[in-house]
């Protein structure tokens, strides 16, 4: 049985050089966000302990390369920088937690559509 993700985004995200998300955690740990770089600078060279563009999440950190896909459970403190001069941008996907088996993906989903229907998150369904 096939649940759709009741909080899935998925999203282009630039982020502009010299620039940076400071420190943050998503809201739940039911999903998993998927991180597709499509474009890189690669103008500023990178050391070993911090990478021109790169991502920290909890105590890892990585850079990003073109193509490669960098899953995580975003509900880990995670934070991502640009120390060039060009943007950098990701595509963004959310992705059941794959620890959630389908009876709890049901009833959060059916809890979603309640909350939906009583017009407490996103619109009211008609």
């Amino acid at each position: 049985m096939l649940f759709g993700s009741p909080f899935s985004f998925c999203f282009f995200s630039t982020l502009h050089g010299k620039s940076s998300i400071k420190a943050h955690s998503g809201p739940m740990n039911l999903r998993l966000r998927m991180h597709l770089p499509l474009v890189v600078p690669k103008k500023k060279p990178s050391t070993d302990t911090h990478p021109a563009v790169g991502i920290r999440v909890a105590d890892q950190q990585r850079k990003w390369h073109e193509g490669s896909a960098i899953i995580l459970d975003d509900s880990y403190v995670h934070e991502v920088w640009n120390d060039t001069d060009e943007p950098r941008v990701l595509f963004l996907l959310d992705l059941w937690h794959p620890d959630i088996i389908n009876e709890e993906k049901e009833k959060i989903s059916n809890m979603f559509d309640f909350a939906r229907g009583k017009g407490w998150i996103g619109k009211k369904s008609s």
